[in-house]
């Protein structure tokens, strides 16, 4: 498993990364499977999934290396 960081390329498989389980749970149902599949969706979609909550949103874009694309704070 890898810590998620900026630096993971684009075709790294979000099962290998050490998202907390909540939310790799969610990403796959939602049929994402890459950590640039997650970087290039919208705020506003990942919102849209069930059990994704601003908190786990900004998590991911921190995480990411990414500002919010959407202005989701905490």
């Amino acid at each position: 498993m890898l810590d998620p960081t900026p630096e993971l390329p684009d075709d790294t498989p979000i099962s290998n990364d050490e998202f907390p389980a909540r939310i790799r749970n969610v990403l796959a149902a939602a049929g994402l499977k890459t950590v640039g599949e997650v970087r290039e969706t919208s705020d506003e979609i990942l919102l849209s999934f069930q059990d994704l909550g601003k908190a786990s949103v900004t998590h991911l874009r921190g995480t990411l290396g990414l500002p919010s694309c959407d202005g989701v704070r905490l």
